[in-house]
């Protein structure tokens, strides 16, 4: 879904957030691991004071509702979700929303468990910045880490009569998100990582003894050690793909207005 006319930049903003944000809901193998997840921490949920970071439209936080929770803060910066959200929780007396970035957001009272779902395709390059500025500080987070994995292949072997060889050969320097059909890529080995409290923003990554002439990367989240949903299995987080022109490549990312800016070379 895009927006085809000129609008003035803050409507724009707005209302390509609220339709990107529609599309998350069509990854229905993401919802599903979300409540799961919030499903297996039911006896935490139940009686607590919780916060939904970036809530949508409110799916998530109607799950805390039913899993008992005593008080739900919906914190929504996007005017158009934030009504959504309203519209949808107004029938729960134990749900407040709030208008507000959730770095802005500073509650009244000890947070017992934050649900929050900032990751992009590459980990940071979405909003997952603002945890770090947090002005509480809650007792549990779910979920609590993720790290950007990295794998190797042959062009040969995922190219198609559309992105051949010669098309991926023009594509150097450039990470190019959903790429190719990838189906269940394996995940070889960790490039950066996330847990909450502790982020890695830069990194320099060794190829060596690696074989492939195609560099793919992937997101896994965990909470602790379970994995709730990785690229390839959850569409939201699509696999992102470089043609490999070295043995060593550098990541960085740079926290901006909206989302972070990503800075990517090799070595």
């Amino acid at each position: 879904m895009d927006i085809l006319n000129v609008l003035p930049e803050a409507t724009f903003a707005a209302l390509d957030d609220l339709l990107t944000f529609i599309s998350i809901y069509d990854d229905r193998a993401r919802t599903r691991a979300y409540l799961r997840l919030l499903r297996a921490h039911r006896r935490t949920i139940a009686g607590a004071v919780c916060v939904d970071a970036g809530c949508g439209m409110g799916y998530f936080s109607e799950e805390l509702v039913r899993l008992g929770a005593r008080r739900v803060y919906a914190v929504e910066a996007n005017p158009h979700l934030y009504a959504l959200a309203s519209e949808r929780l107004a029938a729960y007396p134990e749900v407040v929303c709030v208008h507000q970035e959730i770095q802005q957001f500073e509650p009244e009272e000890p947070v017992d468990v934050l649900v929050h779902e900032f990751f992009g395709p590459l980990l940071y390059d979405e909003d997952l910045h603002v945890l770090e500025a947090l002005r509480f500080r809650p007792r549990l987070v779910l979920p609590d880490r993720a790290v950007l994995m990295g794998g190797l292949a042959w062009t040969e072997q995922v190219a198609d009569e559309t992105v051949t060889p010669a098309v991926v050969r023009r594509l150097e320097g450039a990470l190019v998100s959903g790429l190719f059909d990838e189906g269940d890529l394996p995940l070889q080995f960790p490039v950066v990582r996330w847990a909450f409290g502790q982020a890695e923003r830069e990194v320099v990554c060794d190829l060596s003894g690696r074989e492939g002439d195609l560099l793919y990367l992937g997101l896994q989240i965990y909470h602790g050690d379970r994995l709730i949903c990785q690229a390839g299995r959850c569409p939201n987080w699509p696999y992102v793909w470089t043609p490999r022109m070295g043995d060593r490549f550098r990541l960085r990312f740079v926290p901006a207005e909206r989302g972070a800016e990503v800075h990517f070379a090799w070595l």
